[in-house]
């Protein structure tokens, strides 16, 4: 049987599919297909020797899983670079299924890696509890802001604890304004909550990954960072270097060379949102509790400036976990009892009835055992208390699951 090249510009309700031989003659006009029948298309036309091409969109992946079914070869293409290569001053979709089956045959593909269904659904968690958390902070902005139009400061530490909320009960805000005050509380309330219980199943599902403790040593990141950033990477061996991983995370300068000009610019951009605000927010708490990170960020804010060396000391950290997780090695400037206090934390938010252990004490253990950090191990066995420090917000904040 003949090697077909299938191309497949997807959408919402339906796909436009063509195909072409080993010599780009198509041998299947551009047809459109609705999604509610793509399953039986598949199963009636596809072989195990055919080779489907489609770009990556939010529909993608459940196409790819069901296609899967009947061909072992199905390519994601990167859209950008695609479009590059393929752009045309006649652009339908006839004419994309058509030039992605012929850019197939040719074998001038830029494919995107194909996560499997538990690092989607991961990635799907991660994303979903920084959703929460974004809206959290709109709201509590929202009422800061609704406070500043009436020249109304909180004179306690935070607005959002018992005390704020007390001092705010005391105010007297026009009907309309007490209204919105009402409503905005009703909603950070229902958020927290709901905050609440994604961080317990977030917990539970970093349980599972033993990637996540080595992680967790860096300062700044705790368990839903190091679920987060295992969701977005995948596998470390996609990335055969540091460089390659935060490129991936778009943590890198422009540059623009040419001959024995070489210009270098802000950072691209160009890869994982997700990533690079993971690892700037990461930063920003390593450069606060940590003072080796403080060192690195203070000597380049004074060159370069406060923004720019928190975007550094972001893509160093990033190089920082691409070396733990490909050499599987301990962070080498290792806070303990910052550590201890991030593990006992995430035992809290698992529960004792999702523990893979039968303490939370033997949670951690288990874990420090396990990382061959026997001597800490033994003095929290010894000495628990020791390995505890002693303001729990300040340890929260340290490890970046405030």
């Amino acid at each position: 049987m003949i090697a077909r090249y299938i191309g497949m510009d997807i959408h919402k309700n339906y796909a436009v599919i063509a195909a072409v031989n080993a010599d780009q003659q198509v041998i299947l006009d551009p047809r459109r297909v609705e999604m509610d029948h793509l399953a039986d298309w598949a199963a009636g036309y596809l072989t195990r020797q055919d080779e489907v091409i489609l770009e990556a969109t939010t529909n993608a992946w459940p196409v790819v899983d069901l296609l899967r079914e009947h061909t072992p070869t199905v390519i994601v293409a990167n859209t950008y670079k695609t479009k590059l290569i393929a752009e045309a001053h006649i652009k339908n979709d006839k004419v994309d299924a058509l030039a992605l089956a012929k850019l197939l045959a040719a074998r001038f593909v830029c494919d995107v890696w194909v996560p499997d269904r538990q690092v989607r659904e991961n990635r799907a968690l991660a994303a979903h509890r920084a959703n929460l958390q974004k809206q959290c902070t709109r709201v509590k902005n929202r009422v800061h802001g609704l406070l500043r139009r009436h020249n109304l400061r909180c004179p306690e530490k935070s607005l959002f604890t018992a005390a704020g909320y007390a001092w705010l009960d005391t105010l007297d805000l026009p009907l309309v304004d007490a209204l919105q005050v009402q409503q905005l509380r009703a909603q950070l309330a229902l958020l927290e909550e709901q905050l609440n219980e994604t961080d317990k199943l977030v917990a539970r599902q970093a349980s599972k990954d033993p990637r996540v403790p080595y992680l967790m040593q860096l300062t700044g990141i705790g368990f839903y960072s190091a679920f987060a950033v295992l969701a977005v990477i995948g596998t470390i061996h996609r990335f055969p270097s540091p460089e390659k991983l935060t490129a991936y995370g778009g943590l890198v300068p422009r540059q623009h060379q040419s001959g024995s000009r070489s210009f270098n610019g802000h950072i691209t951009k160009a890869g994982n949102s997700m990533l690079r605000w993971l690892m700037v927010e990461a930063a920003k708490s390593a450069i606060r509790w940590d003072p080796h990170w403080q060192q690195v960020y203070e000597r380049i804010a004074r060159r370069r400036g406060s923004s720019i060396a928190t975007v550094a000391v972001a893509r160093k950290l990033l190089v920082t976990i691409w070396h733990v997780l490909h050499d599987h090695t301990n962070y080498f400037y290792l806070r303990p009892q910052t550590f201890v206090t991030k593990l006992q934390e995430w035992a809290y938010r698992i529960g004792r009835d999702h523990l893979p252990a039968s303490s939370a004490k033997e949670f951690v253990i288990d874990l420090l055992s396990a990382l061959e950090m026997h001597s800490l191990a033994n003095s929290l066995t010894s000495h628990p208390k020791n390995a505890r420090l002693h303001n729990l917000s300040e340890c929260r904040a340290a490890c970046g699951v405030g």
